[in-house]
């Protein structure tokens, strides 16, 4: 088993070559985010064991115990020490070979990890050594026990690779993009990232939305919130986005809320009534989901040219209330999803759990595919909602003009169930967005059902 040994010395001291190019607060941030970065690297890779932090900083302690790490007080001893702590814990707990590498590698990655493991053991060496492009050592493998001196620090690489030749039987000498480190802000530049700089300011404005990989397939009684709550902490470790915010928000489609709380139909378990199995027949559709449909129903708004449109017991207004055959998973053709039976509820119970992870309740909407009167195509909008408001009521305001507006209500929830759609895809199997800069307003009470027309409201009806 391979363990990684992980050594870091506290968020307030590190990366102290960056202080020309950010302030105090930047740098921490970044000590901090690198770390995470690292730690969900290593819990991404397949061919390590364990991780074992060691730190003297108490809030790095915690971090990596949040990850499922090991944690070891190291006191605050030197560099090389502490290190030689790590390696002693591995070995004395039964780790047959060990990983050690920092927490500023500029592209780590579960992946990255796994090619370089890989590496060496294609090579048939014992050990292995991958030295930084500014000499030092980005990732050293030796077997355990290990009585090998340690030499981190300016050149260490070489010295590493001495020590490595006496103790080893062999050697292997590796090539990887992991080499390139983050110490300096000419790091930054070279290793294609932006600038510190660059990247705090550009989390101030405009609108991201990007997709979060790594969820994979959902299935009935699957515990999603801790699932999402999981990726959701690799997905901010890795990106260079900083912490996570309250004002972001996570998207979360329909299809995998459903599958993991149960709502499935299983088509052969269902008998048509007749009115169902006329419809189908006259419009060529499967009597069976016609039947589910109208199972799903407190009211029929519409039956003609083979397109059913009702009304559920949430109060939406869709076609074939919410029942779905599309992307549901190994089982396509045999099952049908149902929506949730409280989206509101279902996206509480996610938003608790990112802020139980995490220690921040950002936003979160539980989206689904509506079509819309008078418009042709499709749109994702929020069937549950936690922690915002769905709606952003301007009436009473000025426009920019100065005039009072007195009918805006700007439907916010719906607004961003449509970028974080853009950002995922229909068929690319990406249940989870996540968006920042959107600005909605927070609030603990805040339901779906705000979005919902009064029905003295609809003149359709």
């Amino acid at each position: 088993m391979i363990v990684a040994i992980l050594p870091f010395r506290s968020v307030a001291d590190s990366k102290r070559r960056m202080e020309s190019a950010l302030s105090e607060r930047e740098r921490m941030e970044l000590s901090a985010r690198l770390l995470v970065r690292t730690l969900a690297a290593l819990h991404d890779a397949r061919s390590i064991g364990r991780t074992i932090l060691v730190s003297p900083d108490p809030l790095a302690r915690e971090l990596a115990r949040g990850t499922g790490a090991e944690a070891i007080d190291d006191c605050g001893v030197p560099l090389n020490d502490a290190i030689r702590l790590g390696l002693q814990h591995a070995s004395a707990s039964g780790a047959s070979t060990a990983l050690i590498i920092p927490v500023d590698l500029a592209h780590v990655s579960g992946g990255a990890l796994d090619e370089l493991v890989a590496a060496w053991r294609s090579s048939g060496a014992a050990s292995a050594l991958l030295p930084a492009l500014d000499g030092g050592t980005a990732a050293l493998i030796t077997p355990l026990p290990t009585s090998m001196g340690l030499h981190y620090g300016v050149g260490s690489a070489a010295l590493h690779l001495r020590e490595l030749s006496t103790c080893s039987d062999s050697v292997q000498q590796l090539s990887s993009p992991l080499a390139a480190d983050l110490d300096t802000p000419e790091d930054w530049r070279d290793a294609g990232a932006a600038g510190p700089r660059q990247n705090v300011a550009a989390q101030q404005d405009g609108l991201v939305a990007l997709p979060v990989d790594g969820l994979g397939e959902i299935k009935p009684n699957d515990n999603l919130p801790e699932l999402i709550a999981d990726v959701l902490q690799r997905f901010i470790g890795e990106r260079s986005l900083g912490p996570l915010r309250t004002d972001d928000v996570i998207s979360v489609t329909q299809k995998i809320v459903s599958k993991a709380e149960g709502a499935i139909v299983d088509l052969a378990s269902v008998t048509p009534r007749p009115e169902a199995v006329a419809y189908a027949e006259r419009w060529k559709r499967d009597a069976r989901q016609v039947e589910v449909v109208l199972r799903e129903a407190v009211r029929v708004v519409r039956m003609d040219r083979g397109v059913i449109i009702t009304e559920t017991a949430h109060g939406f207004v869709l076609a074939n209330s919410g029942v779905d055959a599309s992307n549901v998973g190994p089982r396509s053709g045999e099952i049908v999803t149902l929506l949730p039976r409280d989206p509101d509820a279902s996206a509480s119970r996610i938003r608790a759990a990112i802020a139980s992870r995490i220690g921040v309740a950002p936003g979160v909407i539980v989206t689904d595919s509506f079509g819309r009167p008078w418009r042709l195509g499709i749109t994702d909008v929020a069937i549950g909602v936690a922690g915002i408001a769905a709606l952003e009521d301007l009436r009473g305001q000025p426009d920019a003009d100065g005039r009072v507006m007195a009918a805006t209500v700007r439907a916010v929830a719906d607004q961003i169930a449509a970028a974080a759609e853009l950002a995922l895809g229909k068929s690319a199997k990406r249940p989870l967005a996540f968006i920042r800069g959107a600005k909605p307003a927070p609030t603990d009470s805040g339901s779906v059902r705000e979005s919902l027309m009064p029905p003295d409201w609809d003149l359709f009806r």
